[in-house]
């Protein structure tokens, strides 16, 4: 397997000398770039060969969401893996919103971040437990008097099956996982999920991680 090439992007350097030091170790991964703001980070991605960012989002000049945001617009091949001290839904819903894969804690360990990196490096998504907390703590919320606008508007109202497919996919189970749990066959789970994406618009499953947290579909009871 070839090494995952890394950009870090953090306004702290003793933070990305931490992150290197554990990953660079490491025969999977290697560092090709480091920047301390968004703006720096587009600059040096512009002139190397990389895969994955791991992106802070409080910096000045450029924050990692105005960057995410570019970098999903200008190299859609690169994964955005944001990197932060706070699991705050209004941070976790733009940086998914500007494409990112993955959202994750500055407290995680070593091998979470591995983990991670490993992750949206393959294309699935990746979230620290703690985000995946505030998220489905979001989903149960009350439903407020006045509907949230939605990024994504279903064209066709889901369907039981497919809230409850949505349900599962969030909460990180696989296709056999989703099948197993709701005794039905991985392809009717596969036809499920092109659905849930046709409908709400999205592209990927954070676009349905999105499509949930903004319309409210799910209450308490599903959790």
């Amino acid at each position: 397997m070839k090494a995952i090439k890394v950009i870090l992007v953090d306004d702290h350097k003793l933070i990305r000398d931490g992150i290197k030091a554990h990953i660079e170790e490491d025969n999977r991964f290697e560092v090709v770039g480091e920047a301390g703001n968004g703006a720096d980070a587009l600059l040096i991605i512009k002139n190397v060969t990389a895969d994955v960012v791991l992106m802070d989002i409080n910096m000045e000049v450029m924050d990692g969401i105005e960057c995410t945001a570019k970098i999903t617009e200008l190299y859609p091949s690169i994964k955005v893996l944001a990197l932060s001290m706070l699991a705050e839904n209004q941070h976790i819903k733009e940086m998914l919103k500007a494409g990112a894969q993955g959202y994750l804690l500055k407290n995680s360990t070593e091998q979470e971040i591995k983990q991670a990196i490993i992750s949206v490096y393959n294309g699935m998504p990746y979230y620290s437990s703690e985000v995946l907390h505030t998220v489905m703590n979001s989903l149960a919320s009350p439903i407020s008097n006045k509907k949230k606008k939605s990024k994504f508007e279903p064209t066709i109202p889901l369907t039981d099956r497919e809230k409850e497919v949505l349900v599962l996919i969030i909460k990180e189970f696989s296709n056999q996982e989703i099948a197993d749990k709701l005794f039905i066959s991985k392809r009717t789970v596969d036809a499920h999920k092109r659905n849930l994406l046709e409908k709400t618009g999205a592209k990927n499953v954070a676009g349905l991680v999105i499509f949930a947290l903004n319309n409210n579909i799910i209450d308490g009871s599903d959790l």
